[in-house]
């Protein structure tokens, strides 16, 4: 005779396959391989406490072979390659087989770039990486160096707004307005005008091209050159990156810069060096002996010449000889710095945890005088606690922007029986001749939307992933970005660098992994602050694929998985929403209070508050 009690308790097992989007049928095979495995009853296996995620675990495992999920480890052995290219081009072997870099340039500025990057009288600039201007001509250009003699020496006239201040126990700078890029004219300044701008200020218009700062980005330079700590948190296209490299031009010394990962440092440093001429430089692991020596030689010099020093969280873990040369720099002052960029990292609790950012709060412990920087576009309140706490930042001043894109409208699209049908219908009814980003979990789904939008509904597109070669995904780029083709199928690889401002749509063609992850992914629409549409299309079934690939990425780390579980059933949730906000849904999970009539009667209301609105 059956038990009862066992019974019920498979049939909760069922179900709960069920609610993860697993397949029926499936579900009831694996629990009997599981049962089996535990003796006849499965007793055994019922009255194991964490059955249930040992169970989902096991269904991911088991469609492990039906996917070809997609992750960063051969862009960034790439990167390292592409990097490593970088060095062979300007630093030659001696006959004695040692570094010998040329006297007078700077360490890893490439030699064919169009033209040296010298002072000159007149000059061209082009846009920064915020995009926020274009064709900017500047008459006469001012000396770097002596903005840095009266440094902060006439107030800002730049764009920000500062809402609060608190004292303690950190400083808060708020902007809570929506985020804005600036609007230009396209004018020529004065000789005048050039003399009235302060040195950040004029920093900004000559080496990056900028007329005016996003908001808070001077309150985080001068807290920079001012030797304070700082924790920025700015949305996804909030201009981040200006916040520590301009500071970094302006003060003595080299700036250290933790970035997660090669593929973002290469971007970084390529931009710094050839569109900005600014000095920058990295040391990895991967590197060979005498490219990693070439950087550490100039780095021991009195005034090395690099003002950024890339480097990976794990050159700093545990890394003996490079705390020694970070001491060297730190005796002859010339230790500008520490920036910690995409700070999300460093928590436990965040979105992708790398447990070698939580030894970064040895910094603090061996250099306490020198200012530290975190950065994130993502980051609860949690999060934000547990960075300042790791990296031993409590007083740091906090500059918070809203996290509120209000140009972007948020959809989420039942899927129908022919999803893929649906898609070309939404892109050809909606999107016709507009740049944007399909994203998709994985690279088998690449290649087959990109296949179906090109064979079936005549809609030019091209595919991008980690496991094509880098010359295939360099012009899959090239062609996105010229409108040469106006929409990319893409894993999550896609993403680093990009800076196109005209991307009027992301459709998300499964779910995201986790809120954050969605947020930073639809961020990539709209960021010339026109209307742009964050569409994510949705089943059930779906979330069964992202358990799959979680756990492919977090196998043998049960906790991990079990954190990785939760932030993706939050995603679902999101995605299930039948009548509230979810613009207010995605503020209020990174803490921010949204009053939902702004997106009610805002410009680009999302699809629940349009039909509460009818």
């Amino acid at each position: 005779m059956e038990d009862p009690d066992m019974e019920l308790e498979k049939a909760r097992l069922i179900s709960l396959a069920l609610d993860f989007g697993f397949d029926e049928e499936l579900a009831k095979k694996c629990l009997d391989r599981l049962i089996s495995l535990y003796g006849d009853d499965g007793r055994d296996f019922i009255t194991v406490e964490h059955c249930g995620d040992d169970f989902i675990a096991s269904m991911a495992e088991s469609m492990q072979e039906n996917e070809d999920w997609d992750d960063l480890e051969a862009l960034e052995s790439e990167a390292c390659g592409t990097l490593s290219d970088l060095f062979n081009k300007d630093i030659p072997k001696n006959n004695e087989g040692e570094t010998s870099p040329r006297a007078g340039s700077h360490i890893c500025i490439i030699d064919d770039s169009p033209e040296p990057k010298k002072c000159y009288n007149s000059m061209e600039l082009d846009s920064s990486s915020g995009g926020e201007d274009t064709g900017l001509r500047i008459l006469k250009k001012k000396d770097k160096r002596s903005a840095q003699s009266s440094l902060g020496k006439r107030p800002s006239k730049s764009a920000d707004s500062m809402n609060g201040i608190t004292q303690d126990p950190v400083s808060l700078i708020s902007n809570k307005k929506q985020f804005q890029t600036p609007k230009f004219e396209h004018e020529t300044l004065s000789y005048e005008q050039l003399q009235a701008l302060d040195d950040f200020e004029l920093a900004n218009v000559v080496i990056f091209g900028n007329k005016v700062f996003r908001p808070l980005q001077y309150q985080a330079c001068k807290a920079s050159v001012e030797k304070q700590d700082c924790f920025v948190l700015m949305p996804t296209g909030g201009g981040k990156s200006l916040c520590y490299q301009l500071p970094a031009t302006l003060k003595p010394g080299v700036t250290v810069v933790i970035s997660p990962l090669l593929s973002l440092i290469q971007d970084q440093i390529i931009t710094l060096n050839l569109k900005f001429g600014i000095p920058a430089t990295f040391l990895n692991s991967q590197q060979t002996s005498y490219q990693a020596a070439a950087v550490v030689q100039e780095l021991r010099k009195d005034k090395p010449s690099c003002k950024l020093l890339y480097v990976t969280p794990e050159r700093i873990a545990g890394n003996g000889y490079f705390f020694e040369i970070l001491k060297c720099l730190h005796q002859k002052r010339q230790l500008a710095g520490f920036v910690v960029d995409e700070a999300h990292c460093v928590s436990q609790w965040g979105h992708d945890f790398r447990p070698d950012y939580r030894e970064l709060r040895c910094l603090k412990q061996n250099f306490s005088d020198v200012p530290v920087m975190a950065l994130t576009a993502t980051a609860t309140q949690s999060v934000r606690e547990d960075i300042l706490k790791t990296l031993r930042i409590p007083r740091a001043l906090v500059l918070e922007t809203s996290f509120d894109r209000p140009n972007l409208k948020y959809e989420v699209m039942g899927k129908s029986k022919d999803p893929l049908k649906q898609l070309g219908h939404l892109l050809k009814d909606c999107f016709k001749d507009q740049s944007g980003i399909v994203y998709c979990l994985s690279k088998n789904e690449c290649a087959e939307v990109s296949k179906f939008l090109n064979e079936k509904c005549k809609i030019k597109t091209v595919y991008y992933h980690a496991g094509l070669a880098a010359s295939q995904r360099v012009a899959v780029q090239r062609k996105w970005h010229t409108g040469e083709v106006h929409i990319v199928c893409a894993t999550i690889a896609f993403g680093m660098g990009i800076d196109k401002p005209d991307v009027r749509f992301v459709v998300h063609n499964t779910m995201s992994k986790s809120i954050e992850s969605y947020y930073q992914e639809s961020g990539r629409a709209g960021r010339d602050n026109l209307p742009a549409v964050c569409i994510c299309l949705y089943q059930k079934k779906d979330f069964s694929r992202v358990v799959c690939m979680l756990r492919n990425g977090q196998r043998n780390k049960k906790e991990s998985f079990k954190k990785a579980m939760a932030q993706a059933q939050k995603m679902q949730q999101y995605c299930e929403l039948k009548a509230e906000c979810r613009r207010q849904t995605l503020l209020e999970h990174f803490g921010e209070r949204f009053d939902r009539k702004a997106c009610k009667y805002g410009s680009s209301p999302c699809d629940n508050c349009l039909k509460a609105s009818l």
